[in-house]
């Protein structure tokens, strides 16, 4: 204990019993559960506390960060290993604490679950319904634990409110009531990766919701919220907020929080029933108030929710390690899976919130898919054609799609890309308006899309429309017109543009990957065909890092050649006043190994985790769209003529 006290802060040396009932204090090294902690960031660290205080369950065995000098320099403190990717300690270890950056954790869940390890990972699991609904049955398949981080269903206080409200204290629960705001502010680099304020924070009221409702839904939601900070309002968020739920049952529920309370943390429920009332009040720093002749002195809130939540984490490490000890036919592992088939609910709930405030109105759990994404209206889980989107294996298109990625697979090489750059950003093809270049599109069908067979000059009006009905009004309307742009560099394809120097499709159209650079062969499709590219076998191309440096950001990455980059290149070309956000969703849209599947994330510099949120916003409506009736394109012309004019893309550009 001496030895271990030097190396944790002072701070969590608590009163609390070091030793909990369920650890061992005769377990030798080889019986303790060997843990790799991936995120050395906030989160990370909470968790490396934690760790650090249970010697006696639990076996540091890796820690893995992309920054290589964190990562050494904590498997020194801790002795034991490191590594920049996961994939290396995954032989090693029996379970996996997931703490990194919001948009990796997906991928390494799932890298986790398919190599059989048990896993707790931060919330949130993703941001896309679908991916959080493929994670939990991956985990369900293979009977793995699998726990999401929501700290507060370990908290002793909510625990004890807990077993009152399931015993019956107050009878049937007609309103429930929590507050969350926090202190102090968030760092505002931190927000600008965090998913907003509905995913990054309001989502553990909403998960409380489920904790103490036992899993009911609710019916509907009404969320309203205003910024009154600038840089957060710059974010497309907000800092303070109110919602209200509604449920089947008759219960309401009612959730406000902020992002900063000046006068410190503040964590409450309150539960009515029909036979009284629980109340869970803010802890505070002591017990101890003081009353004299002048009033009465209490002492003040916790800081933040490291101090308020200090107990929660620590017991959240314990059971998740005794939930791994216990095996898949223990009854404490049934429970859990319970627990895990609800995660997508939470999620669900979330995504209505959000889109409510989006939208100003009360939003219907309905509207939001069960396997789709948050955008407005219901959403259909499948393509025109009944397929699940992007499935390259059962598709009705199958054998042509294949055929376009593996032509795109072998013959996209340094050599080639910049062939196409020096010819085709000269820009000097013709000159055409937006609108001839929409109506030339209508000649061509997308061969590498297994979603649609209609032309894509009506693909381009739903993906605009859908954009424009969840993100509304003037200050998103650039979106809008991105929606409507994003694929017309596809023109490339087509003899009406380009005549004899037309391009074949497969260096026009599919996913977009960097080329200089060994492939990363498990977040592409069909991509065997690789093999067959010149630039596989090179010394310098076919490595991991090739021609560019780790951490040089992927905006310098020389991308393979076709109608994202092309597209991007023409706007700045042509000087389009788009916001850089709008121009990188369509330059990058189609990078689908880096912003879906957590690729080349080597590459990343410190801006690109934004840059990924705002992609990985676009394509939520670029995908599900494909599923749409096709829209009054005359009926729509003049909005976005409007929008044309605005952003400096009205009459002939140069293409």
């Amino acid at each position: 204990f001496c030895a271990l006290r030097a190396r944790v802060p002072t701070c969590l040396l608590t009163s609390a019993p070091f030793v909990s009932s369920l650890e061992d204090c005769s377990m030798t090294s080889a019986e303790k559960t060997r843990v790799a902690l991936v995120g050395l960031g906030r989160a990370g660290h909470f968790h490396l506390q934690s760790v650090v205080q249970l010697p006696h369950m639990v076996q540091l065995s890796w820690v893995v960060d992309i920054d290589e000098s964190k990562a050494q320099r904590i498997a020194a403190e801790q002795g034991c290993r490191w590594s920049t990717e996961l994939g290396e300690a995954l032989a090693d270890v029996d379970a996996v604490i997931i703490a990194s950056a919001t948009d990796t954790h997906f991928p390494y869940i799932m890298e986790s679950l398919r190599a059989n390890k048990a896993v707790l990972a931060e919330k949130p699991i993703s941001h896309e319904l679908h991916e959080v609904i493929e994670a939990v049955e991956l985990a369900k398949s293979r009977n793995l634990p699998f726990v999401c981080g929501y700290q507060r269903r370990a908290d002793r206080h909510f625990r004890a409110l807990k077993q009152q409200l399931d015993a019956g204290a107050v009878g049937k629960t007609k309103l429930v009531k929590t507050c969350s705001r926090d202190n102090p502010l968030p760092p505002l680099e931190y927000l600008r990766t965090s998913g907003g304020i509905f995913h990054d924070m309001l989502i553990h009221d909403f998960d409380m919701l489920d904790f103490l409702s036992n899993g009911e839904e609710p019916e509907s939601v009404t969320a309203i919220g205003h910024c009154y900070n600038a840089e957060i309002h710059k974010m497309n968020d907000i800092d303070t907020c109110a919602v209200m739920f509604k449920y089947a049952s008759g219960m309401m529920a009612m959730v406000d929080t902020s992002r900063d309370a000046s006068y410190g943390y503040d964590q409450r429920i309150e539960v009515f029933g029909e036979k009284g009332m629980l109340t869970a009040h803010n802890e505070l720093t002591s017990t101890v108030e003081l009353a004299t002749s002048a009033g009465h002195l209490r002492p003040p809130a916790m800081y933040s929710f490291p101090q308020r939540y200090l107990q929660a984490y620590r017991s959240e490490l314990t059971e998740f390690i005794e939930l791994v000890r216990a095996g898949s036919d223990s009854e404490v592992h049934a429970k859990e899976q319970v627990a895990m088939l609800r995660h997508p609910g939470v999620v669900r709930a979330t995504m209505a919130a959000e889109m409510s405030w989006k939208l100003g109105r009360t939003v219907q759990l309905t509207e939001v898919g069960r396997d789709s994404e948050s955008v407005p209206g219901k959403m259909e889980a499948t393509n025109m054609f009944g397929d699940s989107f992007r499935n390259y294996e059962n598709s009705e298109r199958q054998e042509k799609v294949a055929a376009t990625y593996g032509l795109m697979h072998q013959n996209q090489t340094v050599e080639f890309v910049r062939e196409q750059r020096e010819k085709w950003m000269k820009f000097n093809k013709g000159e055409f308006t937006v609108m001839e270049v929409i109506s030339m599109l209508d000649d061509l069908v997308d061969d590498s899309d297994p979603d649609v067979d209609i032309p894509n000059s009506i693909h381009d009006f739903q993906t605009a429309e859908r954009i424009r009905e969840q993100w509304p009004g003037e200050e998103f309307d650039w979106f809008h017109l991105v929606g409507l742009l994003h694929d017309l560099g596809k023109v490339m394809a087509l003899p009406t543009m380009a005549g004899k120097e037309t391009l074949p499709q497969w260096a026009v159209v599919g996913d977009t990957f960097p080329v200089g650079c060994a492939p990363a062969e498990d977040a592409v499709v069909f991509p065997e065909a690789f093999r067959e590219n010149p630039d596989y076998h090179h010394p310098v191309f076919g490595t991991k890092n090739g021609i560019y440096e780790p951490g040089c950001g992927i905006s310098k990455l020389m991308f393979s050649w076709g109608h994202d980059e092309y597209m991007y290149q023409m706007l700045k070309f042509n000087g389009c006043t788009i916001p850089e956000q709008g121009l990188n969703m369509i330059r990058l849209h189609s990078f689908y190994p880096w912003h879906d599947k957590g690729a080349y994330s080597h590459f990343e510099s410190s801006g690109d985790a934004e840059t990924k949120k705002w992609v990985k916003e676009f394509n939520k409506f670029d995908l599900y769209s494909k599923a749409d009736a096709v829209p009054d394109v005359e009926k729509l012309k003049p909005y976005y003529a409007s929008l044309l004019k605005k952003y400096n893309l009205d009459g002939k550009l140069r293409w």
